[in-house]
C-alpha cells in the first residue's frame, strides 16, 4: 500500500471484558488461544457458506447487515466485500462510507490478525474501484479489535451471520479468559467447547428473516453439555446440518472434529420441545441392563498380543475383541489376547513377580511412561483403565461404538472388549432375549432418532445414545 493507506490498523487498543492486571499475560493467553484454534477457512467453503445465506452479488443488500463473529485475516470480509460492491453496483447505489458502513460487522481478538485483515479488505476494495479514504474507513467500521464473546453487541440484529467459529475444548482455555467468559456469559453455555456460545450470540442477534450458515463441530448435536443449549435454539430455529467434508480440503491446518456444515433461520411459530421416543418398548435400564465401554489401555500394542505371540505369563492373557470383529449376529475372533496387569481384587500386579511379562513391556517402556496417568504418579505398567477380567465374563452384546451399520453380537466367551466397544449386561433377561430385540436392524432404527452421523455417514452408538433407545 502507498504511504496513504498505512493507517489502516488499530493498535494498542486494550482488551475489553479482560482483567487489567498484568497486559502481558492477558496478551501471552490470548496468543495461546489463537495458537490452538487460529484454523481459517480456505476460500471454496467461503464462498459456499456466503451463498447458503444469500450473501451474493445479485441479492440486494442495501439494507443488510452482516455479522461475522471471528474473521481471524478477513477470508470472509474480503469476498463478502466483493459481493456486497457488486450487489451495490448492479443496482446503482452510491459506494460511499455512510452507505457502506453499517453493512458488515466482525470481531478479531488478535489484533496483528485483524490488522491483517483491515489491510486485505482496503486492498480488495481499492482493486474494485472504492477511493482509498473510503476503503480505509470501512476497513476500520467493520473489522473490532475485541472479543466476541465479551464485547458489547449492537442493539440492531443481523440480516446474515457466517463464520468459523474457533473450537476447543472449555478445559484448555487459558485461565484468564475462561474466568472472564464465566462472569459474562450464561453458565449453562460457558463448558463444554468454545464455539457453543458463539453460535449462542450469534444466534441472540440474528433477525427474524435472517440466515446464518456455520462451519462448526457436529458435538453440539448429541454432547451432555449441549442439552442445554440444544432446548434454547432447536425450539425457535429451523437448523439443518450436514457434512462438510475433508478437513484438509476445508481449512488451512489439520483439525481433529468432525466438521458439519450448520444452517439456521429463525421459525416463523416456535415449536414446542419435545424428546422423541418411540410408541412403545422400554429402555435398557427398564430391562434391567447395564451399559460399559471396554477398558482403555493407554498403549494397545504393549498390551494386546497377536496370535503365534507367546511371550507373557499365561494367567495374565484374556480373549480380546475389538470392534471391526464384531459383525451382525457374530464375532469373528482373530484370535488376539489382552494382558491384565491386575488381580482379581483390582490391585496391581508385581511387575518382578512376572518375568516374561516384564521383558515385553520393557520394550514399551518408554511410550508407557510418557502417558498423562504416569506423569500423574500412576504405576508405569498399567492400563489406563483398571483390567479386571471377571468384570467381562458374564454372557453380553457387544456394539461397536461407530458403524457404518450399527451392529450387535452376542459374547459368550468371556472376552474383554476393546475401549472402541461397549457391552450390554443384562441382570434379569437372558442375553438373547435382548439380542432379539436389538437384532436384524432394529438396533439402527432405534438409534436413528437420536443418534448422529459422522463422516462417511457412521452413526456413533455412544452410551448416552443407548440409553435413550427404546426396544
Amino acid at each position: 500500500m502507498d504511504g496513504q493507506d498505512q493507517s489502516v490498523s488499530i493498535r494498542g487498543q486494550p482488551v475489553s471484558g479482560y482483567p487489567a492486571a498484568s497486559s502481558d499475560d492477558c496478551l501471552a493467553a490470548i496468543n495461546a488461544l489463537h495458537g490452538s484454534c487460529g484454523v481459517y477457512t480456505r476460500p471454496a467453503l467461503v464462498r459456499s457458506l456466503l451463498d447458503r445465506i444469500g450473501w451474493t452479488c445479485d441479492a440486494d443488500l442495501a439494507n443488510a447487515r452482516l455479522l461475522e463473529p471471528g474473521t481471524g485475516d478477513g477470508a470472509f470480509l474480503v469476498e463478502a466485500a466483493k459481493r456486497l460492491v457488486a450487489s451495490f453496483v448492479r443496482r446503482g447505489l452510491p459506494l460511499r462510507i455512510d452507505t457502506l458502513r453499517e453493512r458488515v460487522l466482525a470481531y478479531e481478538l488478535v489484533s496483528a490478525e485483524a490488522n491483517k485483515a483491515r489491510e486485505r479488505i482496503v486492498a480488495e476494495l481499492k482493486a474494485l474501484g472504492i477511493h482509498h479514504a473510503t476503503a480505509r474507513a470501512c476497513a476500520r467500521a467493520w473489522v473490532k479489535s475485541e472479543d466476541f464473546l465479551l464485547a458489547e453487541l449492537p442493539d440492531t440484529c443481523f440480516s446474515h451471520i457466517v463464520g468459523n467459529p474457533p473450537y476447543i475444548r472449555w478445559s484448555k482455555l487459558p485461565p484468564s479468559i475462561a474466568s472472564a467468559y464465566a462472569e459474562k456469559l450464561p453458565r449453562t453455555i460457558a463448558r463444554g467447547d468454545l464455539y457453543m456460545p458463539f453460535l449462542h450470540r450469534s444466534f441472540e442477534h440474528l433477525q427474524p428473516q435472517g440466515r446464518c450458515a456455520f462451519v462448526c463441530s457436529d458435538r453440539w448435536r448429541y454432547a451432555v453439555y449441549g442439552d442445554d443449549f440444544r432446548a434454547r435454539w432447536t425450539a425457535s430455529l429451523q437448523i439443518d446440518t450436514e457434512p462438510a467434508g475433508d478437513p484438509k480440503d476445508l481449512f488451512d491446518r489439520d483439525v481433529y472434529v468432525h466438521p458439519e456444515i450448520l444452517t439456521a433461520t429463525p421459525r416463523a411459530t416456535p415449536k414446542p420441545l419435545t424428546i422423541k421416543r418411540q410408541a412403545a418398548g422400554k429402555t435398557l435400564a427398564e430391562l434391567d441392563c447395564t451399559v460399559r465401554v471396554g477398558p482403555a489401555l493407554g498403549v494397545t500394542s504393549a498390551f494386546v498380543l497377536e496370535p503365534g505371540e507367546a511371550d507373557v505369563e499365561p494367567q495374565l492373557l484374556h480373549r480380546w475383541v475389538d470392534a471391526q470383529e464384531v459383525h451382525h449376529g457374530e464375532i469373528h475372533w482373530r484370535g488376539r489376547h489382552v494382558i491384565s496387569p491386575f488381580d482379581e481384587t483390582g490391585t496391581i500386579i508385581e511387575l518382578h513377580d512376572f518375568p516374561l511379562l516384564a521383558a515385553r513391556l520393557h520394550r514399551f517402556s518408554d511410550r508407557l511412561r510418557a502417558r498423562h496417568i504416569v506423569r500423574k504418579g500412576a504405576v508405569w505398567y498399567r492400563t489406563i483403565d483398571k483390567l479386571v477380567p471377571s468384570a467381562w465374563t458374564a454372557p453380553k452384546l457387544l456394539i461397536p461404538e461407530i458403524a457404518k451399520s450399527p451392529r450387535v453380537a452376542i459374547d459368550l466367551s468371556g472376552a474383554v472388549p476393546s475401549h472402541g466397544t461397549y457391552a450390554v449386561f443384562s441382570h434379569s433377561l437372558d442375553i438373547e432375549d435382548v439380542y432379539d430385540r436389538l437384532k436384524n436392524g432394529k438396533l439402527a432404527r432405534a438409534l436413528a432418532p437420536v443418534a448422529p452421523t459422522v463422516k462417511g455417514r457412521y452413526t456413533r452408538c455412544y452410551r448416552r445414545f443407548l440409553a435413550m433407545i427404546t426396544i
